[in-house]
């Protein structure tokens, strides 16, 4: 499957202008990708926080149910 909207890359870099960019990391400034990537590095950290909380409490469970099993 062949995405490339050119036929070549010599046209690519004509239709890059550096003041336009492509929705990528490209050249150019697009503030839909500076808003996307600080929306997705917002939502890792967030994601990882919960994940992080999330284990420690079934953790902590699991401990809780084997302290009671034996005693401890």
């Amino acid at each position: 499957m062949n995405t490339f909207p050119y036929d070549s890359w010599e046209e690519a870099l004509e239709a890059a202008d550096g003041a336009s960019g492509y929705f990528t990391f490209g050249p150019g400034g697009n503030l839909a990708m500076v808003i996307l990537t600080i929306l997705a590095i917002a939502l890792a950290v967030a994601w990882m926080g919960w994940l992080t909380m999330n284990e420690t409490k079934h953790l902590n469970e699991s401990a809780d149910k084997v302290a009671q099993k034996w005693g401890l």
